[in-house]
């Protein structure tokens, strides 16, 4: 009885979480940004289904970020595919953003400068298989992500994107399994599945006035090199 009600109550905390993420994040109120950022990306990497067999991913997400300063909340979707072909899942999720480190940069290929920064995260999900697995559907982690900023449009204009390049760690417990698995389970294997992702993508969206000056041109003048 106090397993299972353990169990409930990680569960009930898990989905709380994910609900708070969302409803906070439709009144967080931006900073810098006018709009929400609205992000694709291509992912790779492993995922434990069961405890003796590890599939390697590939797969597309996407994200609707809010920020308010240096912190962000964002909901998110995935959709993934084992290499092999034979699986596939569905990943609804939440996250936590925070902007550790950031800094100002001359862009390789334009005369206005970039903002790189980088965020740690904190995430939830939760997985829908189209075949049975051995993992409890939601699972939380972190993840670090490093982005690069810009303006999009000629001065004068609000466009923003920016370039990100992340790496994420989720774990979930294994789901009850019948006697047939429990007895064909190696004796080493993990309390803990995981799911490791890396990803490359890029978000858009508008900033204000007073942000996008961060980006203007910075022109080369031969004359200073002459004082």
């Amino acid at each position: 009885m106090t397993t299972v009600c353990a169990r409930v109550g990680t569960a009930g905390f898990r989905v709380a979480l994910f609900a708070m993420l969302v409803i906070c994040a439709r009144d967080a109120a931006a900073d810098g940004e006018r709009t929400p950022m609205l992000g694709l990306a291509l992912v790779g990497g492993e995922s434990s289904q069961t405890p003796d067999h590890i599939n390697e991913l590939a797969g597309v997400a996407l994200d609707l970020a809010w920020w308010h300063g240096a912190f962000g909340l964002a909901v998110e979707g995935s959709s993934r595919w084992s290499l092999d072909g034979d699986t596939h899942a569905f990943v609804l999720g939440g996250s936590a953003r925070l902007r550790v480190l950031d800094g100002m940069a001359p862009a390789l290929l334009d005369t206005r400068q970039v903002e790189v920064a980088l965020e740690l995260q904190a995430i939830v999900e939760r997985t829908w298989w189209n075949t049975n697995v051995a993992t409890d559907p939601m699972s939380e982690g972190g993840g670090l992500a490093l982005r690069v900023r810009g303006a999009t449009e000629p001065e004068g204009t609000h466009g923003l994107a920016e370039s990100r390049y992340f790496l994420r760690v989720m774990t979930s417990r294994w789901a009850e399994l019948d006697a047939a698995a429990r007895t064909t389970m190696p004796a080493g294997s993990s309390s803990r599945a995981f799911t490791v992702l890396v990803g490359i993508g890029a978000s858009f969206g508008s900033g204000t006035t007073s942000y996008m000056d961060r980006f203007r041109s910075h022109p080369f003048n031969p004359s200073i090199l002459g004082e």
